[in-house]
């Protein structure tokens, strides 16, 4: 497998993607959403780790962070959700083509670019209906069990992730269908 970098375009090389044209700047749109999200899902982690460190050093010198579960909990549906996209760009997801594998080229082509549209407008629909539960909770005034704070917001986030999902879907399967899977 090539290096996952020689994919992506780079920003200094504007000839190159004014001869991408508009999947190009789809393309490069994709990239840097899901690569922030990515960067966003690795702070979350290390945040993480702070936090479950910091709790364990307090609880031992004083007394433990209240709602450190919470905290750790909305942490870890935003480095999940925003390391969806970016593990799409990635290829980084399996695939059984075991069957798949033994039908002609065209056919693969073809069967790739339906699952990617399925996929593509499945995930459309979770971040959807994600965002109209955050505005159900945010309007319910539904706040976190220990700490009290509003948690709607998490949800508009877990929201954007899976919005990032559904983008890197969308482009894998506009290139298939144009024929340039490969060519990145």
């Amino acid at each position: 497998m090539a290096n996952p970098d020689e994919r992506l375009i780079p920003l200094e090389s504007k000839t190159k993607l004014t001869k991408r044209g508009l999947l190009g700047y789809l393309d490069l749109i994709n990239v840097y959403i899901n690569k922030s999200l990515a960067w966003i899902a690795g702070i979350s982690l290390l945040l993480m780790v702070f936090v479950v460190v910091a709790n364990a050093v307090s609880r031992e010198v004083y007394k433990p962070f209240i709602g450190t579960t919470e905290l750790v909990g909305w942490l870890a549906a935003i480095a999940l959700a925003f390391g969806l996209g970016f593990t799409q760009l990635q290829q980084g997801y399996v695939e059984i083509d075991a069957l798949v594998e033994h039908f002609s080229p065209l056919l693969q082509r073809i069967i790739k670019s339906i699952m990617l549209f399925v996929s593509a407008c499945f995930f459309f629909m979770v971040s959807w209906k994600m965002v109209s539960y955050a505005i159900n909770v945010a309007e319910n005034g539904n706040v976190s069990e220990t700490m009290k704070i509003p948690f709607y917001p998490l949800i508009y986030l877990v929201a954007l992730g899976f919005a990032g999902l559904t983008l890197a879907l969308f482009v894998d399967f506009v290139k298939e269908v144009v024929g340039r899977a490969g060519d990145e």
